[in-house]
Formats: C-alpha cells, structure tokens, sequence
C-alpha cells in the first residue's frame, strides 16, 4: 500500500503555540531539539516578526532593510527553553525569524494568526467519498478500511457504498467500542432508477436505518408520485435547458436528506461516461439554488491521464468570479485501499483527494456545520507532487500552513492508532492495550499546537 506523505519534515525547533488569535498576547515556549539546537541558559537571542503578507521593506524602497520589522530580545532560561510575548494583528503567516547573539540567522519558524471564528476550529482531514465490501466494485471489511484511513492521517471518514449505508453503519457498530478519536459518519452514494444521478450522501437515514436507495425500492409509488409532483411545477419555473425530471429526482434526493439532517454533496459532476455525469447548466443551477450543500470538484478517480477535477475546479472558480458562494470538498471515491502502479482501476485512488473542514467539534453536526458554512477546503496530490488545495484564498492559505507545520506530526500520531485500531477490532488484546495508552493523544497535541491550554506542557 501506498501513503502519500504531505511534507517530510525534519524539526529542529519547537514554537509552541503555533495558531494564535489575532490581536491577543500570547505567550511563546521555543527550544531546540537534541544537542546540535540546544538552547544554553543565559544565552542570547532575538526574534525578528515578519508578517508575509506585508512587506514592510515596500515602505523604505530598500531590498533587505531588516530594521523596519519588530524584534524581541530573548535570552534562554535554566529548562533551557526561550520564552517571550508577541501581540500579531492581522490574520496572515508571520515568519518569526530566530538570530544569535552576533545576528546569525539560526532558524525561521512559522506562525499563523487568526481571527476568532477560525481560531476556535479544529482541522479536521478526511473522505465524504469511498467504498468498501458493501459495494459490488468495492472490496475491504469498513472497519479495516476505515483503520487505514486512520493510518494515514484521517480525521473523519463517511463510507459512501452503492445503493446502501450498510457499509457504514457496520463501521460504526463494530468501531464503538474500540478507543479512537477517528469520527465515522453514516453515508451512501444514492443512484436513483431511470435517472442519470450521482449524489452523495452524508449522515442520513431512513425509517428502519435504511438508506435513499433502499427506500425508493420498498417505496417505489410513494416515491415517483413525489417527483412527478415536483416536476411538474419545475416545468413550470426551470430556467430554459433544463430537463424537469433531471431537476426533480435531484431535488427529492436533496429534499429526503435534508429532512433527516444530513449533507447532499454534488458528486463527480464532469465525471465523464459518455458526457459529463451533470450537465454545466444543471450544476450552475444547483449552485446557484442552493439545493445541495457541496459539490465535489476534487475526485481521486480523475487521475493525471484525464482532466475532471481541473474542469470542475474552473467552473467553480468562474461560477465564484460571478458573485457566487458554494462549498467545495475533495474524495478519493475509492474503492480499495490496496495499492497497484499498474493497476488500471480505483487501486491508485485511496489517498489521492481529501476534504479538510475547519469544524467546531468532531461530531456529525460538527463537520454538517462547517460544511453548510463554507468552512471547508479540498486538496489532492499525486506521486511526489505538491499538495494541491481549493478553496477561497482565506482557507487555502490556512490549509497549506497547516499542511506543513500542523499534520506532519499529526499524521504520525494518527499511524500508530490506525495501525492498532484495525488489529484491535480483529481480536488482538495486546493492540487494545495500545489503543487504550495512546487514546487522546491527537486532541493533546492540537490543544498545544493552538494554544488552547492555559500553559503549554512539556
């Protein structure tokens, strides 16, 4: 199996907090990790502030004028650990530039300042998008697949199997008593009879637990009365183009999981068998509407011999140009996690695509509201190229600061419980005990890597 790593990163520092709140003091712990960046109590250093976003050598016209930054003197206590207080404005990256006593530069560590409503989101990496052995084409006991997930770095994971949610309640039944702070959400990728629909839902289900799909087929009467209902009066209003019954079974999809709280997600809309999977028209009508919550313009199946995603990425670009708002998420949609490099099938799509929300709590009505509030961003990558992220320029250039200075270690933490979490659900006692050691240990580090304790812990 393939992992594709974000960023290697080799420390030599330590800056703790990492994500501040604009306009507070905050309190920095800085040391040196291991002999070579040791810090020596009563040695000296400063600390020049560099806010990237504004170039403060555009007010002097003088390449390198380094005197008009602020800088903090500081000099390194008896726990070997250099403390100091800095109040950042503005929301943006601030290089936080360590120099020696004879001004040697030594190191540049990163900041990021926010405001308040995304200083007190957690990021949370994850798929709204695959499928395991509940699907025909797909393959993997959920939990087993949910544990590689985990493995490499997932926050949350919807399980979104054809026709069914039984992939993922199974993963939510045989995960509950197991300790992870992997959060698994109910899903299903709904295809309805006679129509030409791909949609996605998150968190839904029916009377009896049941899904969409299911519920069409022991409904069959109730169900199409409905849409005929409903395309009847979208004859009627339907911008010209648009084909009622396209619209209708859209709408009823959208309609049902809305009333039982979840997230209608747009799939794949340029996935292309014979045309596009939705048409351009279509897509900018539900857009514009509103009727689902997100659309999928990052998909791992579009691999680089074809061109989806980046399609779909531009229209939404040019739907945005136009004044519009609507949230975006990236997916896998795969259908293994097993990794061949000459497979010609969905082997080469786990990993590839993911969604980071910026969500309140870890729970479902936590990433429902991040979702239905924009609070969300997708990202892909393939081989060894660079991470790839969607979303507006706020969000994005959160996600690549963390992406690089948050998830490195993050994904570290979270190897080690997906390794253990798939053994432990397969009866290893001694995997249960690590499971039990380790539990906690990412929200720790998130709460240090914030700021969000009163003092930061060794």
């Amino acid at each position: 199996m393939k992992m594709h790593i974000l960023k290697k990163v080799t420390a030599e520092y330590e800056l703790l907090p990492k994500v501040v709140l604009t306009g507070r003091e905050t309190e920095f712990s800085l040391r040196g990790l291991g002999i070579e960046r040791e810090f020596y109590p009563g040695e000296a250093f400063t600390i020049r502030v560099i806010p990237q976003e504004q170039i403060a050598t555009a007010r002097t016209l003088k390449i390198g004028d380094e005197d008009c930054y602020e800088e903090v003197r500081v000099i390194a206590g008896t726990d070997r650990c250099v403390r100091f207080r800095l109040t950042l404005p503005r929301e943006q990256i601030y290089t936080l530039r360590l120099l020696g006593a004879a001004g040697e530069r030594l190191g540049d560590l990163k900041v990021f300042a926010a405001l308040e409503d995304l200083w007190r989101r957690s990021p949370m990496r994850g798929n709204t998008h695959c499928h395991v052995c509940f699907s025909d084409d797909g393959s993997e006991d959920p939990v087993v697949a949910a544990s590689v997930y985990r493995k490499a770095g997932y926050d949350y994971l919807a399980i979104t199997d054809h026709h069914r949610v039984d992939g993922s309640v199974f993963a939510i039944e045989h995960i509950a008593d197991l300790p992870t702070e992997l959060a698994l959400y109910y899903g299903e990728e709904v295809h309805v009879p006679n129509a030409y629909i791909h949609a996605v839902n998150v968190g839904a289900r029916m009377e009896g637990g049941e899904g969409l799909d299911v519920y069409y087929q022991n409904h069959r009467a109730e169900v199409e009365r409905q849409v005929d209902a409903i395309a009847e009066e979208a004859g009627r209003t339907l911008p010209q183009g648009l084909e009622p019954y396209d619209y209708a079974w859209r709408r009823w999809i959208a309609d049902t999981i809305h009333r039982r709280g979840g997230i209608a997600i747009v799939a794949h809309p340029f996935w292309e068998y014979d045309a596009n999977n939705t048409s351009n028209d279509m897509l900018r009508y539900l857009m514009e509407t509103k009727l689902f919550d997100a659309v999928e313009v990052i998909h791992g199946q579009d691999n680089l011999d074809s061109m989806e995603s980046n399609r779909q990425i531009a229209f939404w670009n040019e739907f945005r140009a136009a004044g519009g708002s609507f949230p975006v998420v990236g997916c896998d949609d795969a259908h293994r996690r097993s990794f061949d490099e000459d497979a010609q099938d969905c082997s080469r799509c786990f990993n590839h695509a993911w969604t980071v929300i910026f969500a309140q709590d870890p729970s479902f009505e936590g990433f429902r509201e991040a979702i239905l509030n924009g609070y969300c961003v997708a990202a892909e990558t393939y081989a060894d190229a660079p991470v790839h992220v969607t979303g507006t320029y706020r969000l994005t250039n959160y996600a690549l600061f963390l992406l690089r200075e948050y998830y490195p270690l993050h994904d570290e933490l979270c190897f080690e419980e997906g390794r253990s979490l798939k053994d432990a659900y397969l009866g290893d006692g001694e995997a249960r005990a690590v499971l039990e050691t380790i539990h906690g240990r990412v929200k720790r580090y998130t709460d240090r890597f914030f700021g969000r304790l009163e003092r930061i812990e060794r």
